[in-house]
């Protein structure tokens, strides 16, 4: 089949059973066998094994990076601070820029966090619990949005006719009564309007004032909107406390050289290749480094990109990422941005210019 459909496998990421199931199947990672027993399998069944491979990339790597080590750090101590309060306690605040690796950060932690009350408590999710809760806020958000996306998270009816009041209460009721232990707020800067700044504000400090559930206001730049600033948004700034992100980008930090050459390795590790050393892509960070600019999303799908490539060519031996293969990288659009940038910029100081293709890295023109 020429166009690939997409691989539906249930659940509605928007409602806790599709959020918990799939939040589960991603902590599972792909079994490789010895190169004889795959070059010994039946047509039917390399081709089994190379899909699953393919779905596992198709998904996203997935590894402890720094941001996460950092956030799983806090939501511990921040659990531990508020396991013997009713209601209230503080939350944690994730902000970073746009591919900084917040929402995968977020992902991984609430994994973590369901796999360990599930191994202490095996029959919690029978019993009808909600451990963990992942929601994202819609563009243009205002507090009734957020109520409306908690309550199709818990799978609470409601009418079009229903107040904001009724609908908070509902909600708050809900999250206690499953007695959620964690809940992830996702893009809250698309709260951030002029129309419903200070409501916004109050609605955020209620819930966290109601739930027995620590928060996690997580987004892009929160701290410079108004959810977080003036006088309203002070009472948000005083009950949460911020969880680091790491900044790939900025290559002029202390140690950057080292959490950089972490990540490619972490990533280059969890690739399912047959013939790929992650010592031989952490060689190749530099290049990296100037096709994602620091992005972890990009360097997530430069990798997986080249892997997915590998697999489908059907050779074993030569499965591994080469600088030929960053070549045939298909940059998203930000990515091409910075390729301009850096390539104007050489131009102007008189350094030579980089040769930028359609899907590939730069290279200098003396090598062209």
């Amino acid at each position: 089949m020429k166009y690939r459909k997409r691989l539906r496998t249930g659940g509605d990421l928007s409602h806790y059973r599709g959020y918990l199931t799939w939040a589960q199947s991603q902590r599972e990672a792909v079994r490789m066998p010895p190169n004889d027993t795959v070059a010994a399998m039946t047509h039917l069944q390399r081709r089994e094994y190379d899909e699953t491979r393919q779905i596992y990339l198709s998904r996203g790597i997935t590894v402890a990076t720094r941001t996460v080590h950092d956030l799983d750090a806090t939501v511990v101590e921040q659990m531990d601070t508020n396991f013997a309060k009713r209601g209230g306690g503080h939350g944690i605040f994730l902000s970073a820029p746009s591919g900084a690796g917040k929402t995968t950060s977020l992902h991984r932690v609430l994994g973590a966090v369901l796999a360990d009350l599930k191994q202490d408590d095996p029959e919690l999710l029978e019993r009808g619990e909600v451990p963990v809760g992942y929601v994202c806020i819609p563009a243009l958000g205002t507090p009734r949005s957020v109520y409306q996306v908690l309550a199709d998270y818990l799978g609470i009816d409601y009418t079009v006719g229903v107040t904001e009041a009724e609908l908070s209460t509902m909600v708050r009721n809900g999250i206690n009564l499953t007695r959620m232990e964690l809940l992830a707020i996702d893009e809250v800067q698309n709260l951030d309007n002029a129309a419903n700044a200070g409501s916004v504000a109050d609605a955020l400090r209620r819930l966290g004032d109601d739930v027995d559930a620590t928060i996690i206001l997580a987004g892009i730049d929160l701290e410079h909107t108004s959810i977080t600033t003036g006088r309203r948004g002070a009472q948000i700034a005083n009950r949460y406390r911020r969880a680091a992100v790491y900044d790939y980008a900025d290559d002029k930090q202390e140690d950057w050289g080292k959490h950089w050459l972490s990540l490619v390795g972490g990533m280059a590790a969890a690739l399912p290749l047959h013939a790929s050393d992650p010592r031989e892509i952490v060689k190749l960070s530099t290049l990296l480094f100037d096709i994602t600019r620091g992005s972890v999303g990009m360097l997530n799908s430069a990798l997986t990109q080249i892997a997915r490539r590998k697999i489908s060519e059907g050779a074993l031996d030569k499965e591994q990422v080469t600088a030929e293969d960053l070549d045939r990288i298909a940059l998203t659009l930000q990515a091409e941005r910075h390729r301009v940038r850096v390539t104007a910029g050489a131009k102007t100081s008189g350094k030579k210019a980089a040769v930028v293709g359609a899907h590939g890295r730069g290279r200098n023109r003396a090598s062209a």
